[in-house]
């Protein structure tokens, strides 16, 4: 028996069901490794320092990344700052991985006072997010070496007059950032870092000098060291120095002063 044009039997029906496809199954999200949050952190840093994003813009996003289980939860942060290579597997070169610092107990504020007389902090101490040192015909020397900062990073706020103050800043982690803000009136302030610290000078020198002594950066990958202010009839220095130079100086440390 014929059927009427334009309707089908159970045998053209159950043939053209078998046709149709099964709907794929969700694709698995790829988990996010270290190396690729921090890239991701990277973009957002320099986004802060070219002045597209604000520091408290910078800080949420920067918190998102951390945050990030997925490769997918890192692509959105960074969807208005331009392209990211998160969706390429880690690079397996020989440059080192920064990684996530992480937040530890800290206080908004540390002082180190020296007034005719000297302060010294070296060893294993926790600075303030912001660590004032004001040296007045006397001298200060800070290592920072291992001390315990995070990645809040540091302000250290510097001010000598008639003195000198010193500040260690080799074996900093990366992915610190550290801003020196040194004021120096007929006084001296030094300012040391490693091979792959990348220095950021602007300061102002006023019959005095402000001077950047510390050359290009080893590797791209270190800590990033800001220092501002002024030398009025002073001076303000910054300069590269190796861990290894100072013989003994890492064998012998002294109990925190100051």
């Amino acid at each position: 028996m014929s059927q009427p044009p334009g309707e089908q039997g159970d045998d053209d029906q159950g043939a053209s069901a078998e046709n149709v496809p099964a709907a794929a199954p969700a694709p698995t999200p790829i988990r996010a490794s270290d190396a690729e949050r921090e890239q991701v952190a990277e973009v957002v840093r320099q986004a802060v320092s070219d002045g597209r994003l604000t520091i408290v813009e910078g800080d949420e996003r920067l918190r998102e990344v951390y945050a990030a289980r997925f490769r997918r939860d890192l692509a959105p942060i960074t969807a208005d700052l331009g392209p990211t290579e998160t969706s390429l597997p880690p690079s397996t070169g020989s440059a080192p991985v920064r990684r996530p610092l992480g937040r530890i107990e800290r206080p908004s504020t540390s002082w180190s006072v020296a007034v005719l007389s000297g302060a010294q902090k070296r060893g294993e101490w926790t600075p303030g997010r912001t660590h004032s040192v004001v040296a007045f015909w006397g001298g200060a020397e800070l290592s920072f070496r291992d001390a315990r900062i995070d990645d809040a990073g540091l302000t250290i706020a510097a001010v000598a007059i008639m003195a000198g103050i010193q500040i260690d800043l080799r074996g900093i982690p990366a992915g610190v950032e550290v801003t020196v803000q040194a004021v120096a009136i007929m006084a001296g302030i030094e300012v040391l870092v490693d091979q792959d610290t990348r220095v950021e000078d602007g300061g102002f020198g006023f019959l005095g000098a402000f001077e950047d002594g510390s050359g290009a950066p080893r590797s791209a990958s270190g800590p990033r060291v800001r220092v501002r202010g002024l030398a009025l009839m002073g001076g303000v220095s910054v300069s590269r120095k190796p861990l290894a130079v100072e013989g003994g100086d890492d064998g012998d440390r002294p109990a925190i002063e100051g």
